[in-house]
């Protein structure tokens, strides 16, 4: 009783506006991004490419080069963190960094990270690593508890920014505990999919300002001197940067999606492992389908680390699945990917998912651009995740059993925690 008066006074069961976004621009129109920023505040940068790794060994192996060829300052903040080997590779090399003289701040979810000894944040502190925690309990203020930094970003020498959907924790190497299959043997199960992206120039010294405001508001000490942010030679490709901030009007982030998606004419790929979609983004996605856009929804299988959201994603699928929508979950085991893809000509990735905590509760980043190399390893990523994912059909999903039912109807009934 207590969790639903808690939801009732945070305005959790508050009806979801429908409104309608008409005469979107195709994504190669020059107005399509004048509008999205327009419309989502988003921010407008330059830089390039530099990185794309999918999977947690590659994804690890580029974190850590990056933060030991680490000159000047590392900057990172992340929601998930665990112990384990990833954790202490991660902190080994902050370590040798900071004791080089290399200025090392990391900011961390203080719920996200709660399995994290204070042993493992006293060797860093030793070391010179600065840590902050975001957005600690507060009794003055508990319902602020529920809202979260989600963003998993890495900025080294204000240079290059790194950015994807990977926490720090073997989780991502295969969890034996949600039944991730096996990839060599008994002792190696099949690895999380996700991606990480790297830029460099003017767009890693914007994020390490927006990195910068939540180390502020968390207590931190932000010294503006010349290690801060670094002048960038202007370059041709312009990159979008989209941050959210928790709060209880409507979603910026939401926005962003829903015109990206409006703006399709060819294909709607979205890799989206939490998938609770507002009754808007569903009637996007339908009113796609029906005008012969390829609509698909790349998002987790049983193998998840979010049962309950896995089910009530599930009991949104009916009206989807009726026209056309192409719904597939991944097999091997959990996707962690957050990604859209729109026609062959504009990308969105970073931290956000589609769904309310993203939507409204989480900090989250996404960048979005149109690089055509980024757009096509995107695409191969979709590939390859698509052919070994299951194809879900209208049959299928009429046939799941009533506890499962029970159990998604369940959590929609928390949609807006989940």
């Amino acid at each position: 009783m207590l969790v639903l008066v808690l939801l009732y006074l945070r305005g959790s069961f508050r009806e979801e506006v429908e409104y309608k976004i008409i005469n979107v621009p195709s994504v190669e129109d020059p107005r399509f991004p004048l509008l999205l920023v327009g419309l989502t505040n988003a921010v407008t940068t330059n830089g390039q490419l530099t990185g794309f790794w999918v999977g947690p060994d590659d994804i690890y192996a580029a974190r850590l080069e990056a933060i030991r060829n680490a000159k000047r300052t590392i900057r990172f903040e992340t929601y998930y963190m665990t112990p384990g080997r990833r954790a202490d590779d991660f902190a080994t090399a902050l370590i040798e960094r900071a004791q080089a003289g290399v200025k090392v701040q990391i900011l961390v979810d203080d719920y996200g990270t709660k399995a994290i000894k204070d042993k493992y944040w006293q060797r860093l502190r030793k070391a010179g690593v600065q840590v902050q925690f975001f957005r600690k309990f507060n009794w003055r203020s508990p319902l602020e508890y529920n809202s979260r930094t989600h963003r998993k970003l890495l900025l080294l020498d204000s240079q290059q920014a790194m950015l994807g959907g990977a926490g720090v924790s073997d989780q991502w190497d295969g969890d034996p505990d949600i039944g991730d299959g096996l990839r060599l043997s008994a002792a190696h199960e099949a690895p999380w999919l996700d991606m990480e992206i790297s830029y460099s120039g003017e767009i890693a010294s914007i994020l390490e300002g927006q990195f910068m405001q939540n180390w502020a508001y968390v207590g931190g000490t932000v010294d503006l001197g010349q290690d801060l942010i670094q002048s960038q030679p202007e370059s041709e490709t312009t990159l979008y940067i989209k941050d959210s901030t928790s709060q209880l009007n409507e979603s910026t982030m939401k926005m962003l999606f829903q015109v990206s998606l409006l703006a399709a004419r060819e294909r709607i790929w979205i890799s989206s492992p939490y998938f609770l979609p507002d009754v808007n983004t569903r009637n996007i996605l339908m009113k796609a389908r029906k005008k012969g856009v390829d609509v698909r929804i790349l998002t987790m299988g049983r193998k998840n680390d979010k049962p309950l959201t896995y089910f009530a994603s599930r009991e949104l699928y009916d009206k989807l699945l009726q026209v056309g929508v192409q719904i597939c979950e991944y097999q091997p085991s959990m996707n962690h990917a957050k990604v859209i893809l729109i026609d062959h000509h504009w990308v969105s990735a970073g931290s956000a998912n589609v769904d309310p905590r993203s939507y409204i509760h989480n900090d989250e980043l996404n960048v979005s651009t149109n690089i055509p190399e980024l757009i096509n390893k995107v695409d191969s990523f979709f590939e390859n995740a698509l052919m070994n994912s299951r194809y879900i059909t209208h049959l299928h999903w009429k046939k799941r059993s009533v506890t499962e039912r029970i159990r998604g109807r369940l959590g929609l009934l928390f949609k807006p925690l989940l």
